[in-house]
């Protein structure tokens, strides 16, 4: 496999990868229906602690889906 499409299937498994876990798919489904949530908001959704969401969301942003 050539280096160009390496790096894209790398990428798309990196994608993939954020988006395995019931959490973060409802982050990025609350995040779709409106600009912007406080996490505290995301929290309450959830039903976890606010560190477990910023770790969610920090996931979420390394892998450019947020």
């Amino acid at each position: 496999m050539d280096p160009k499409t390496l790096a894209k299937y790398e990428a798309r498994a990196k994608i993939m990868k954020a988006m395995a876990h019931p959490a973060r798919l409802l982050i990025v489904d609350e995040l779709t229906k409106s600009e912007e949530r406080c996490v505290c908001e995301l929290t309450e959704m959830i039903g976890t602690d606010m560190s477990t969401v910023s770790r969610h969301l920090a996931q979420l942003k390394q892998a450019g889906i947020i």
